[in-house]
């Protein structure tokens, strides 16, 4: 079959929505299939380097982008957005002489993977996939107090961008074309318009590199063997924004009280909420308990999660959660919420997922501040978790998630 893919975000060695873009587009070719991939022509030097320097024949890259006048729309504030909107508009022109000449079988729009903004290509008239998509998360309304002011505010913003914008006419004939819809979680299926929910599955748009597990294990095996002491370490990654739930992990080792002395917090990442909990920190009095440390190169960053027990990943509407899959890859069971992409990836073999439904947060706090020490009381769970967590991330490859869409031979194993 000979696949389009539409990734305005691609590029290697990368994560987030450049990551996801570069790994879908090794994946579908891995599978069989002949894959040309449009995406930005900024990307071109480092996607070209890394072809070259793979060998690399298959997928092929079809370059675009706007004028340099057109460029400075990033500079002005939501530029990105009117950029992109542009890009996708004119890059279904350019996709609509490609399949004049190659003649198409599907079409796909991978990046960015946003439910409420359109894609163009379901116009080439060939089956069109429209996903994985996502954005549908959403705090628990019993949990929105802890966000802040701030926060609340974001939050308000983002509902009614998301009832607004799939409502728009541009979104109708994205769905109206789109063979099928992908969504990253259930919330999202179902902040998707009723009427297209028949043809819209649920499905992870990210996935992890097998060799990093593999790779880890000597790493892991050693730090486990020479813990020399009782103190427990967990690890946050990612921004540091409200609805990441990091205030909800603070309240929770501040709950221990004096066990809080045997657990260490480092927040690794930057973000708005960063002044707000480090007066959280203050007021709860934990500040010998928590460490916050600027983001880390992708090299330093590896080297340290071996150092810690737990990884510590409360979000409260995440989509997917390429972090969660990093620590798992690397033998760190994971602790979030029954919300999002991470619930879907973490397990009782590899992790706690803890329930959010009609709980308060005095009480969602409460229950992680007394799964915390019943570990404090018995760190030997961990070794098992940790073994867990490794075959649980292996299971979730870049390879198997895809496969689900593009291997049928493989996707009664996927699933």
């Amino acid at each position: 079959m000979k696949v389009l893919l539409s990734a305005y975000s691609c590029l290697p060695d990368s994560g987030s929505e450049p990551g996801i873009g570069w790994n879908w587009a090794q994946g579908i070719a891995a599978c069989g299939h002949e894959v040309f991939v449009i995406t930005r022509a900024i990307n071109q030097k480092k996607i070209e380097a890394a072809v070259q320097r793979a060998s690399i024949r298959n997928p092929q890259f079809l370059f675009h982008d706007l004028s340099a006048t057109a460029q400075k729309l990033y500079k002005l504030p939501f530029g990105n957005y009117a950029y992109y909107f542009l890009w996708q508009y004119t890059a279904a022109n350019l996709a609509a002489r490609a399949h004049a000449s190659e003649g198409f079988d599907q079409v796909q729009h991978i990046t960015w993977g946003n439910f409420r903004l359109p894609s163009f290509m379901g116009k080439l008239g060939v089956p069109f996939i429209f996903g994985p998509v996502a954005g549908g998360e959403d705090t628990p309304k019993n949990l929105r107090r802890g966000l802040g002011l701030r926060g609340r505010v974001w939050d308000f913003l983002r509902r009614v961008s998301n009832l607004f914008l799939t409502r728009m006419p541009l979104m109708g004939a994205t769905y109206e074309h789109a063979t099928e819809i992908v969504a990253t979680t259930n919330e999202t299926l179902l902040a998707i318009p009723a009427r297209y929910r028949q043809k819209t599955r649920v499905q992870q748009a990210i996935g992890i590199d097998p060799r990093s597990v593999q790779s880890s294990n000597n790493a892991l095996r050693q730090s486990t063997v020479s813990r020399k002491t009782a103190r427990l370490n967990l690890l946050f990654v990612g921004r540091v924004l409200p609805w990441k739930g990091v205030h909800i992990g603070l309240k929770a080792i501040a709950c221990l009280g004096p066990q809080a002395k045997d657990i260490h917090l480092n927040i690794v990442g930057s973000g708005s909420d960063e002044s707000r909990l480090k007066h959280l920190v203050e007021r709860l009095g934990i500040q010998e308990s928590v460490s916050c440390i600027p983001w880390m190169n992708r090299r330093e960053l590896l080297a340290f999660y071996p150092e810690h027990d737990l990884f510590l990943f409360p979000s409260l509407h995440d989509s997917g959660g390429l972090a969660v899959l990093e620590a798992m890859s690397l033998g760190l069971p994971v602790l979030c919420l029954d919300l999002g992409g991470p619930a879907i990836s973490v397990d009782n073999t590899c992790g706690k997922v803890f329930g959010t439904e009609a709980r308060t947060e005095e009480e969602l706090v409460r229950v992680i501040s007394e799964y915390l020490s019943q570990v404090l009381s018995d760190l030997s769970v961990l070794k098992p978790l940790s073994v867990g967590a490794r075959r649980r991330a292996a299971s979730l490859s870049w390879e198997a998630i895809i496969a689900d869409t593009y291997d049928p031979s493989l996707q009664a194993q996927v699933r």
